[in-house]
């Protein structure tokens, strides 16, 4: 079934936003690294540092969300890029720790304040999607150098500095959240949308089954089918008997009560098996089978029509029992060539039907030998 479009969206924003912000964190620690000495007083644990910070950067990008097969794989999918990415944020903020703790490390301890709180910043900004995780990643990043400065004298004014900042990391998350939210809903309606929009270019209003543009559109698809590979191919033209005297005696709502129950009726019996039923236009409707050929569209075309009067359409009494005309066509590929022949030579079918005394059902094969 696959997962669903919005989670989809969510992982495929997560993805790309987490590639974005990986090269910085191990652009962030050469600098402080450099400029506190760390590479000159520990110089294998910074390079392997160095190397760590790297590494999560590359997992980023090898990390590309496969096709879920469900909402439960997306999920899972999505826990484990956000664990990398609270990883990163994690070891940055162990390391501002250290940086701060460490007085070999204080050349560089300014360097890495302005770095948390624009990795801080540009967190909140970048992973508003889920706001658990996002707040946990600015926690990891941002309270263990705020945590061992605040007890120092020496650095008071920084810890004030980064406690202000903070509430405003915060709030920047807050309103990236609902933004990000919002454009979720709005995407979804917007697909909603368009999915309602090409339903209805393919449905009719009043029946609900196919309409003729979307018949027309599959009749054409089955009959190149038909002609390439030689399986067979049958259309049924089914025409409502009399359903002008309805409309005039009745009334146009009765009539069209009679074409919805008569469709439903019509969708039940032709469900499924490569069949395809529509409405052609006014009290005219089709029936396309592929796969079925002359002997069965006619036992299943006869089998119908018999079951409209042993089970006529209920609409109060007000109606008398409806019988149907009905006709048969199979798609021959010299003799029809295209959809268009198919259904003409079904069309003159029911025709036939109809001039010799409706509620019959007509063979096109019988009339053309």
């Amino acid at each position: 079934m696959g997962a669903s479009l919005r989670l989809l969206q969510e992982v495929d924003d997560t993805y790309r936003r987490a590639l974005v912000g990986g090269p910085f964190y191990p652009l962030a620690w050469t600098i402080l690294a450099i400029y506190g000495g760390a590479f000159a007083h520990h110089p294998a644990l910074s390079w392997v540092m160095l190397a760590v910070f790297v590494g999560f950067w590359l997992q980023r990008w090898l990390r590309r969300p496969p096709a879920f097969a469900d909402d439960t794989h997306a999920l899972r999918w999505l826990r484990g890029h956000w664990i990398l990415v609270i990883a990163t944020t994690s070891l940055w903020g162990a390391l501002m720790g250290w940086a701060v703790f460490d007085p070999d490390l204080a050349g560089g301890r300014n360097a890495g304040l302005l770095s948390t709180l624009g990795l801080a910043t540009a967190f909140a900004h970048t992973f508003g999607m889920r706001l658990g995780f996002a707040t946990l990643g600015i926690a990891t990043l941002y309270l263990p150098a705020l945590v061992l400065i605040l007890p120092r004298a020496d650095l008071r004014a920084d810890a004030l500095v980064m406690l202000v900042y903070l509430v405003y990391v915060m709030l920047s998350l807050l309103r990236s959240h609902a933004d990000y939210q919002r454009r979720l809903d709005l995407d979804q309606q917007l697909r909603e949308q368009r999915d309602l929009f090409q339903r209805q270019s393919r449905i009719d209003a009043l029946t609900e089954l196919a309409n003729r543009r979307h018949f027309a559109d599959r009749m054409a698809q089955a009959t190149a089918h038909a002609r390439a590979t030689g399986e067979p191919l049958a259309l049924l033209v089914l025409d409502l008997d009399h359903f002008k005297a309805i409309n005039d005696t009745h009334g146009h709502s009765a009539g069209d009560a009679c074409l919805v129950a008569f469709a439903r009726r019509l969708a039940e019996d032709f469900d499924g098996d490569g069949a395809l039923a529509s409405r052609l236009g006014g009290e005219e409707f089709g029936v396309l089978l592929e796969g079925q050929g002359e002997a069965q569209a006619l036992a299943r075309a006869e089998a119908f029509r018999v079951a409209c009067l042993q089970r006529p359409i209920d609409l109060g009494g007000a109606i008398p029992p409806v019988s149907v005309s009905i006709g048969v066509a199979t798609y021959d590929a010299v003799r029809h060539g295209e959809g268009d022949g198919l259904f003409r030579a079904a069309d003159r079918a029911v025709y036939a039907a109809k001039s010799a005394g409706r509620n019959r059902v007509c063979n096109d094969a019988a009339r053309a030998a």
